[in-house]
């Protein structure tokens, strides 16, 4: 009896495989028309929302059930213009074309055949343009930027200067075009490893949209890199005003990105409240209110992003990268060493100069180290010194034979001489006071007078009895 139930059994088992397997190879439709519901409506009826929203299983609006999509995640990516839905994981895009009684018709607009290549790809608009940036997929994360082609209904690569790998934490600023990622961490299953290698980079980076170029902002700060690293799986991210909200061990962060802040809930039932959502599926923030769709009920819930709720910080999110500034700080000393060396070595070059110059100038006499016009010079301010008089400009110009040369010459003349009889009679005394000095003219401080320093007339008597 029981090799003939068997017999039955098989061929009605081989039936329904054959029906299941048929059923999952079915292909998504080309046009689909989805009842409006008040999710929907409320999305539609705020015109200038810019949002991504990811949805929950039982607020998917694309029927996948009997497809290979079916475990597949669905997101909402709309502007102002735009409102598309977004097949995760496989790049297939369906964009609403108008509403036609209560339902609204959407129809896929790409030519997609490779899926599961942008597992967790972060897919945004920006300027009308759709773009997939990063993701998971062939044994490896990626940090490439993928743009929507219209025309040719495929996404295309876009080369950028940099692949930076992102973990979750990416936002994306409209009105810089900016996307920022404070930290990045990639997967590579086709290296040998082992668990302990920790796969993280902690510089912080923004993509520039406009340029397609990746900028260094810094590295993360110690105390930020040690609360996101207690996130080993960062998700249930919601974007709001300046940056995001996120859960991290039952408690509730919002990085500012646009002011480099983090701040913490202060309030636990507002910790609750969003722990409560996780992993704040069906969810937006539109002018300081989020709202959070309930499909079971048809409404929507709504609470306040209020900044007095929350505690800034006592660091930023990223900080000026300073593992440079040690070599920076190296390679001064080393210069000002080198400096001080040559300085060092300069002044004992000149001490042996000076004192071979000593040596020489204290052989010679008064008349073999000044020339005739300095020993006229000098003995004329040595009399009029023993007359208690100071001598004029007019006089000294006399003396040196330039009273018909123009003032410039004569003053340019004047200080040479001067300053070489003072330099020389130093290196003879080897003393620091000069010989000739100059004050103002009591009645004329426009012009100076010149007389031998009080302290250095028996000296220079000396030197000059001896010539």
């Amino acid at each position: 009896m029981s090799y003939i139930k068997i017999i039955f059994l098989a061929p009605f088992l081989t039936i329904i495989g054959f029906t299941q397997l048929s059923a999952q190879s079915r292909d998504l439709d080309s046009v689909y028309y989805i009842k409006s519901t008040p999710f929907l409506n409320k999305i539609i009826e705020l015109k200038d929302l810019h949002t991504n929203i990811q949805l929950s299983d039982a607020n998917n609006l694309i029927p996948t059930d009997g497809t290979l999509y079916m475990p597949n995640g669905q997101e909402i990516i709309k502007d102002d213009q735009n409102l598309y839905i977004n097949i995760q994981q496989t790049g297939f895009i369906y964009k609403w074309v108008g509403t036609i009684d209560s339902s609204l018709k959407f129809r896929r607009i790409d030519q997609t055949i490779n899926i599961n290549y942008n597992i967790g790809s972060f897919n945004f608009l920006y300027k009308e343009q759709l773009y997939s940036y990063g993701g998971y997929g062939f044994w490896k994360t990626n940090g490439h930027l993928r743009g929507f082609s219209f025309f040719d209904k495929q996404w295309d690569i876009i080369p950028l200067n940099k692949e930076i790998f992102a973990n979750g934490y990416q936002w994306l600023s409209k009105n810089e075009g900016r996307i920022y990622v404070p930290i990045q961490k990639y997967i590579n299953a086709g290296l040998k490893v082992t668990t302990e290698v920790d796969f993280s980079q902690y510089e912080s980076y923004y993509l520039d949209l406009n340029q397609k170029e990746w900028v260094m902002l810094g590295v993360l700060d110690p105390k930020a890199q040690k609360i996101i690293s207690s996130d080993p799986y960062p998700t249930n991210f919601l974007s709001v005003q300046n940056g995001i909200i996120h859960i991290i061990n039952d408690e509730l962060y919002y990085f500012n990105f646009i002011d480099n802040k983090i701040y913490r809930s202060t309030k636990a039932e507002v910790n609750q409240f969003f722990v409560r959502r996780l992993p704040m599926r069906d969810a937006f923030e539109y002018k300081g209110q989020i709202y959070f769709y309930i499909p079971s009920i048809e409404r929507f819930e709504t609470t306040a992003f209020n900044l007095p709720n929350f505690e800034m910080l006592n660091f930023p999110i990223w900080r000026r990268d300073t593992d440079m500034d040690k070599y920076v700080a190296l390679a001064i000393v080393l210069l000002l060493l080198v400096l001080l060396i040559i300085g060092v070595f300069r002044q004992r070059i000149k001490q042996k100069i000076i004192q071979s110059q000593l040596k020489v100038l204290k052989t010679k006499s008064v008349s073999q180290a000044f020339v005739g016009t300095e020993i006229s010079l000098i003995e004329m301010l040595l009399k009029s010194a023993k007359d208690d008089i100071k001598v004029e400009i007019h006089q000294i110009n006399h003396v040196l034979g330039i009273k018909d040369k123009n003032v410039g010459l004569q003053k340019k003349v004047r200080s040479d001489v001067i300053n070489g009889i003072n330099e020389k009679y130093q290196i003879i005394t080897n003393g620091n006071q000069p010989l000739i000095a100059s004050v103002r003219k009591e009645d004329d401080k426009r012009f100076l007078e010149y007389f031998i320093t009080p302290s250095e007339t028996k000296e220079i008597q000396k030197l000059l009895d001896k010539k």
